[in-house]
């Protein structure tokens, strides 16, 4: 497993083990481990907007992650079963001295013959796949100016926000490349701040809300490999309700999602393509949305990629029907196994005439991994 893998297996939440084999070590008599490593990146953006009144911008800041500083402790195998506890804390470069230590991640994981179940605070089930390959993951993409902790990337013009959300999540051993899970979370209020305004599934923060309901969401996804190549492909889906505890009245409607996507490599080549579908109301507005992307690039020599992905978003709310496109192109080269260089652009175009969502964003920055 490469470092880069190992930093995604911990924001996905998807092992205890998520930094690098160059990462602090400690194993103790009775066997217990633990383990010290993440990330920083820092990034020199140049953001020119058509709409003179937004304003231009230039900064020194992060890009679509913070740092990471994660801690991982594993216990010894006892009953066939294997427990392990996470804790990341995100700094970012950008914000107020007196403001830059977020937490986004505390859990527990219990690993046996049945799978996995983890518990506590991770990145959601719905949407992970789609953030997770999306190649802003490791730029800046768009959401630069105005914004004190980091950018959007594609998040919102293209898909919907996993967010970090306190569940309780069940994921089933591996079936031959193929996996189930399910998760309980805390419902969620509040909004992704995106360009097209609230979304169903885009909370920020979990919880924020008091209410009688919980959010449910699924996924199916498979995966395989063949000669000189690899494939993966996902399902997933939400649905949270909103009897908001302290509302008299039934201010907002039931809210859902579902994303469909898939990846292929093969030699040197790598695709994505997903789509999503999200919906809601409020009292007097229905609220619905529709994004995809299609990604295609090409890995030089297993350490520089070349790639480029167009977005896509229909905003089809009752009073509007507005539609914005972005496009990213991204070199992103492994210098070795910890210090990874970043050139991106990217265009934001908003078919609406007065937006000042357009925008063309020049990034170039790095990142470290220990």
């Amino acid at each position: 497993m490469t470092l880069n893998k190992k930093v995604l297996a911990g924001l996905v939440a998807l092992a205890a083990a998520s930094t690098s084999a160059q990462a602090v070590t400690l194993v103790a008599e009775d066997g217990w481990e633990v383990k010290v490593g993440g990330l920083i990146n820092q990034f020199v953006t140049f953001s020119d907007y058509d709409n003179v009144t937004s304003g231009d911008a230039n900064e020194v800041r992060d890009g679509l992650l913070p740092a990471f500083l994660n801690f991982d402790f594993k216990a010894p195998t006892m009953n066939g079963l294997d427990i392990a506890a996470h804790i990341s804390f995100s700094p970012g470069t950008n914000q107020s001295s007196y403001d830059t230590f977020e937490q986004r991640e505390v859990y527990f994981t219990v690993d046996g013959s049945f799978g996995q179940v983890l518990a506590g605070k991770a990145l959601g089930l719905y949407g992970s796949h789609n953030i997770l390959t999306d190649q802003t993951l490791f730029g800046v993409g768009y959401g630069t100016r105005n914004n004190g902790g980091t950018t959007l990337g594609g998040i919102g013009l293209g898909y919907d926000y996993a967010a970090w959300r306190s569940q309780v999540k069940w994921t089933s051993p591996d079936m031959n490349g193929f996996k189930i899970a399910v998760a309980i979370v805390d419902n969620a209020g509040g909004t992704v701040g995106a360009l097209a305004g609230d979304k169903p599934t885009g909370s920020l923060a979990t919880g924020g809300r008091d209410s009688e309901d919980f959010r449910y969401e699924i996924d199916l996804s498979y995966a395989g490999s063949f000669d000189n190549g690899s494939y993966s492909a996902w399902v997933s889906a939400m649905h949270q309700g909103d009897d908001v505890y302290g509302t008299s009245t039934d201010a907002l409607d039931d809210e859902s999602a579902w994303t469909i996507g898939g990846t292929l490599v093969l030699g040197g080549f790598e695709a994505m393509m997903q789509y999503s579908d999200s919906e809601g109301a409020t009292a007097a507005t229905k609220e619905e949305w529709q994004q995809y992307i299609v990604q295609a690039g090409y890995r030089f020599a297993g350490t520089t990629l070349v790639s480029a992905s167009y977005a896509n978003l229909e905003d089809k709310k009752a009073t509007t029907d507005d539609e914005i496109d972005r496009l990213t192109v991204g070199i992103y080269h492994d210098v070795n196994a910890n210090l990874k260089l970043v050139a991106e652009y990217t265009n934001v175009e908003d078919d609406t005439s007065s937006s000042a969502a357009d925008v063309d964003i020049y990034s170039l920055g790095a990142f470290v991994f220990f």
